[in-house]
């Protein structure tokens, strides 16, 4: 039987897997040799996220890394997924996403070393060849060429203004950035001014610039200067596309989603999800069709790779109080 410092060992390294806006919806309890995954209805985003798939996808992702999390410790896991059940019933204030029944010796998931070498990088890449080494995956299309990459890149922007001129995303959106000095949550979650890449005379802009003239900055056309990524975009060598069964569960899309970031980090690079192309649903269905993805599949994400050329960012994570009810 699972003991409860082995389960907070568990939630801890699980709780490293990413999630939307760094808001780590995931929540853990222990029932017996059963732990159960949901997601906190008291984090929401309504304006990024109105109909709950990225807070599955979250929630997925915080499975998979339970289950990498028990292999560490020679458990196996049988996962049961319940997300499409939108039960908010049996356990007051949250959505289950799955129970996890631990069960005898497992094997040791290679993966699971990579959980604490994961990170986003939203900064400048190496510029030099990656080395994928034939890493191919089924569910990920990967673009290299100099076209179409910039392409994918001016699109990006587009779809990031498009996207920003919505009041109540900038608000969701500033209300997860830790913009000020020494703002009181910036240990546990959000987007840092490390993470963001950005110092603070740049945070001061990007407070008022989303924030009270963003009106006035827009009807100048200035809002371009202030969400343009094109420039960086660019010096990642691979844009990875990252798509699904169209039909898949959020958990499981999630689960393999965490393997996809992971495989990254095994290959010594670094990734940043441009969010903004599979919220834009133009956008997202004009990269089907240019690389061919089936409109059986779903674009889930589309990411910068590469080797980063800094290092990795102090994590924010939730402390176990907050995690585990």
């Amino acid at each position: 039987m699972i003991t409860q410092d082995q389960f907070n060992a568990v939630v801890t390294r699980a709780n490293l897997a990413p999630s939307i806006h760094n808001a780590q919806p995931a929540r853990w309890r222990l029932r017996g040799d059963v732990i159960e995954v949901a997601a906190s209805l008291a984090v929401v985003l309504p304006a990024a996220d109105p109909s709950g798939a990225a807070i599955g996808l979250s929630c997925g992702a915080a499975v998979e890394g339970t289950v990498l999390a028990l292999s560490e410790i020679g458990f196996g896991a049988q996962v049961s997924d319940v997300w499409d059940d939108a039960d908010v019933h049996s356990w007051s204030g949250h959505r289950i996403a799955a129970r996890i029944a631990v069960i005898g010796e497992g094997r040791l998931d290679p993966l699971a070393a990579q959980l604490a070498r994961r990170f986003t990088w939203r900064g400048v890449f190496m510029d030099a060849p990656v080395r994928l080494f034939g890493w191919t995956r089924e569910d990920c299309a990967l673009v290299m060429d100099t076209p179409t990459r910039n392409w994918i890149a001016g699109l990006n922007d587009a779809a990031s203004l498009g996207i920003l001129r919505n009041r109540a995303f900038r608000q969701e959106l500033l209300g997860w950035m830790r913009l000020e000095r020494k703002h009181p949550r910036t240990p546990y979650d959000g987007l840092s001014l490390a993470a963001l890449r950005i110092d603070r005379n740049i945070a001061k802009k990007v407070r008022l610039g989303f924030g009270p003239m963003w009106s006035l900055l827009d009807m100048f056309g200035r809002t371009k200067l202030l969400t343009a990524e094109a420039e960086v975009t660019m010096t990642a060598p691979v844009l990875a596309c990252f798509h699904r069964p169209a039909a898949e569960s959020a958990i499981d899309t999630g689960r393999a989603y965490l393997r996809f970031c992971l495989e990254v980090a095994q290959l010594d690079m670094a990734a940043w999800p441009m969010a903004a192309l599979t919220d834009d649903v133009q956008a997202a269905q004009q990269i089907k069709e240019h690389l061919g993805i089936g409109a059986d599949r779903k674009l889930v994400q589309v990411l910068r790779i590469g080797v980063p050329t800094g290092e990795q960012t102090p994590r924010a994570r939730r402390p176990l109080a907050e995690l585990i009810t």
